[in-house]
């Protein structure tokens, strides 16, 4: 009777273990490895000014939204007022790394796991997006976003009427955190 009570006494943890297991929605993780990219966005004809510091917060929120690293360095050029003039053509370059899955053998050298993961961009999320970055939003899409490793799944810009909008959803390969399920 002593040597069955520690098994009687386990059952329920056991069976709360399975159940935890089974409720736990699995997420496919695929090995992974960091890419540096270092990109030049080029924008045309904005409707509005953005000062530099605007410029670099908006890219930097974007890329850690698609899951880059958070150090990155971000360069805008001709934004804000220069010589007199609002400056409505100004550029970014970006230095930032991505995860990228890997495949066959590769695998062997993987940094990190990622999972695809459906990620919105739109006025508020994130937050230093809002509505009237319509057009740069779009342009953004052209530009950097097109030569990312994200695939767009749904595209809306309304950026000619008073109140402008846009939604853009992608999925993107997200890294795990250590000892989390993957974020979004």
């Amino acid at each position: 009777m002593l040597r069955a009570l520690p098994l009687v006494l386990l059952l329920p943890v056991i069976a709360a273990a399975q159940t935890l297991a089974t409720s736990t929605p699995s997420v496919a993780l695929t090995p992974a490895e960091w890419k540096s990219y270092d990109v030049l966005v080029e924008f045309r004809t904005l409707p509005r000014t953005y000062s530099c510091d605007e410029l670099w917060h908006k890219v930097r929120d974007v890329l850690l939204q698609l899951g880059a690293r958070a150090y990155m360095t971000i360069t805008p050029f001709d934004c804000g007022s220069s010589h007199g003039e609002e400056a409505r053509s100004p550029s970014v370059e970006v230095k930032f790394q991505l995860p990228e899955p890997l495949r066959g053998g590769a695998t062997q050298y993987a940094e990190t796991t990622v999972s695809e993961q459906a990620v919105r961009l739109a006025p508020g999320t994130p937050s230093s997006l809002q509505p009237g970055d319509c057009e740069l939003m779009r342009q953004m899409e052209d530009t950097l976003l097109a030569g990312l490793p994200v695939h767009i799944t749904a595209s809306a810009f309304d950026c000619t009427a008073a109140a402008k909008s846009f939604t853009l959803t992608l999925n993107a390969p997200l890294a795990a955190r250590a000892g989390t399920a993957p974020h979004s």
